[in-house]
């Protein structure tokens, strides 16, 4: 199952997306500068094997936060000599505020490392769905490798015959 999650409100179009499917969940992640240019994307395939835990939190990003209030101010301060031109800087002032509060993923691998995804806090909903999902499949991949649950599986299979 393929999930799209929107990453930043200046750049909705960009996507991130999970896909699970079979032994893999397939993560990509659009890359920006400045929240506005398209900078490819990192993509990344886990082996649910591989996964250890995930978990959920909210985060603010402090510089995002303090890049959009600066250009919030900056925008109101030039509405007076160019309209337009202070509307455009505080929209994406206000945008890049918006888009600093965020909900996180992070996909914890039995190596250790960690592999976060960032969304807009609106999509928490999605997110959470999207997590209760995967913690399926790592269960079922958990039930699937229990040697003794298996094995009493048979045992009870071969005594009813």
């Amino acid at each position: 199952m393929k999930q799209s999650f929107i990453t930043s409100f200046l750049t909705f179009y960009l996507k991130a997306t999970v896909e699970t499917g079979g032994n893999f969940i397939k993560i990509s992640n659009p890359n920006t500068i400045l929240k506005v240019i398209p900078l490819g994307s990192t993509n990344k395939t886990i082996p649910i094997e591989q996964l250890s835990s995930l978990d959920d939190s909210f985060k603010l990003d402090m510089v995002s936060f303090i890049w959009g209030v600066v250009f919030v101010i900056i925008g109101c301060g030039t509405m007076s000599n160019s309209f337009i031109g202070g509307l455009i800087l505080a929209a994406y002032g206000i945008l890049t505020v918006l888009s600093a509060f965020q909900t996180v993923m992070v996909f914890t691998m039995t190596s250790g490392v960690e592999l976060s995804l960032s969304v807009i806090c609106f999509q928490k909903s999605e997110l959470l769905s999207c997590k209760d999902m995967i913690e399926e499949s790592i269960s079922k991949r958990y039930s699937d490798t229990n040697v003794s649950l298996n094995t009493d599986r048979l045992i009870d299979n071969f005594n009813k015959k």
